[in-house]
């Protein structure tokens, strides 16, 4: 009778064994479900810092390009050349070496236009043989070869040029594309509160050099819902004083 039970119990802890060690399938599913959710949260965290990282080196890059504009601007109008009074044109008369500015589009959208004389090679590509001498140089923004946007730069020698020379018919070096919008404002008078801008730069001021001339580049966002990037700089020309003086 003994032995009877104590097989009975055997038997018993035998059969209860395997159900007690083993997972049922709700355990198995939900382990499952855990672990793709833990694999969903890690992909898509991988998935953000890649994609931050990207436009972060993409931006980067954007405003070096934009810094690198800016700074063939600046060093080329820093550069601007003018005549002494003695060797220039008379009061009153049309000069060579004037500044240009003309107006078009305003705000984000504007596409001004600047010409004027300077030396060095600044704004010139390195094939360029007027980088060694005088020349004059227009800086247009306009559709490149592929219909982006870009700033274009014409140059050519301010003297002895042909009656019939047209320097918009010169090919355009591109120093930048996908450019949303330049900009200009020049002052030649400065108060304690600052220069005093001038939107318009005609008639007799063409004759001259702005002391200051502010400049705003507007480079095109990397997603169509963001703002466009925005560099501005502003610089003074050392010769501008030279141009206002009256003696001719």
């Amino acid at each position: 009778m003994l032995i009877t039970t104590k097989k009975r119990v055997a038997n018993a802890v035998l059969r209860q064994a395997p159900c007690s060690s083993a997972f049922t399938l709700i355990e198995v599913l939900v382990a499952i479900v855990l672990l793709v959710a833990a694999m969903a949260i890690a992909f898509s965290a991988y998935f953000g810092v890649t994609k931050a990282w990207q436009r972060g080196v993409l931006l980067a890059d954007s405003l070096n390009h934009g810094d690198y504009l800016m700074e063939q601007l600046v060093n080329g109008l820093r550069c601007a050349y003018f005549p002494p009074s003695s060797t220039n044109s008379q009061q009153g008369r049309p000069t060579d070496y004037g500044f240009i500015l003309e107006k078009a589009g305003g705000d984000t959208a504007a596409r001004d236009t600047i010409c004027w004389v300077k030396t060095g090679s600044a704004l010139l590509s390195p094939e360029d043989a007027l980088r060694h001498g005088l020349h004059r140089v227009l800086v247009s923004l306009e559709e490149d070869q592929e219909g982006t946007p870009a700033v274009a730069v014409r140059s050519w020698r301010p003297y002895a040029n042909p009656d019939s020379f047209d320097p918009l018919q010169q090919a355009p070096f591109y120093v930048l594309n996908k450019v949303r919008s330049l900009g200009y404002r020049v002052a030649t008078n400065r108060t304690e509160q600052g220069w005093e801008w001038q939107e318009d730069w005609a008639d007799e001021a063409t004759n001259h050099l702005p002391a200051a001339v502010e400049i705003t580049l507007l480079l095109e966002s990397l997603d169509e819902r963001d703002q466009p990037v925005t560099i501005q700089r502003l610089v003074e020309i050392p010769l501008a004083p030279l141009s206002w003086s009256k003696k001719r």
